[in-house]
């Protein structure tokens, strides 16, 4: 996990100039999740770190996606079959969904300025996944990652995700719920989601 949280930094120090490497990078990080021998805790640090390789390397990222995508959808069904009695596991499959949306955050992002297209196949899935956290009742470390990614689908998709708000209704009880919040960084993150889904509802 140490190792793996290094590549975050590498990403976030070159930008760019990690785009030499990456190849090599994206090659061993899908090795070792589809290793049986993987500790499952570095799994999540695994996901996370796809969100800052492309946030550092932006539509170059594209060559990755049909790799990284499967493996993010794969672990968030994983999550949600999982049992929420036992304490240990709940906490891990909220480490896990917790590195799921910071990967698809670092993904929006990514395209956000030059391929945002790229993301809308994806982004119903991703939405009920956000759903399905908005319902666990185990959710209070995973409201800022949900809400955030759920503010870049709408920022970087634009008028393209304005159907998919249309016909959802979670999210507002969502919004409301996180609007008074005493927590002042998921009130901030919040009225900024709620921002960027108002404008592509109000056009």
């Amino acid at each position: 996990a140490i190792t793996v949280g290094v590549v975050g930094d590498i990403c976030r120090a070159l930008e760019k100039e990690v785009l030499p490497y990456c190849d090599g990078i994206m090659t061993q990080l899908l090795k070792n999740l589809s290793s049986s021998q993987l500790h499952r805790s570095v799994k999540p640090p695994i996901f996370s770190s796809f969100g800052d390789i492309a946030l550092a390397i932006g539509e170059h990222f594209e060559k990755y996606l049909m790799y990284a995508i499967p493996m993010l959808q794969g672990a968030a069904e994983l999550s949600a079959q999982s049992c929420n009695n036992d304490g240990e596991m709940t906490d891990y499959k909220n480490q896990l969904i917790n590195g799921i949306f910071e990967a698809y955050s670092g993904i929006f992002q990514g395209f956000k300025n030059t391929k945002p297209d790229l993301m809308l196949p994806f982004a119903g899935d991703i939405l009920q996944l956000i759903e399905s956290v908005y319902k666990d009742k185990n959710r209070d470390q995973l409201n800022k990652a949900a809400i955030a990614v759920m503010g870049d689908l709408a920022d970087t998709l634009g008028m393209n995700a304005a159907l998919l708000f249309h016909n959802s209704t979670f999210y507002k009880d969502f919004l409301g719920e996180c609007l008074s919040s005493t927590d002042w960084k998921l009130k901030e993150t919040t009225e900024w989601t709620q921002a960027a889904i108002n404008r592509i509802l109000s056009v």
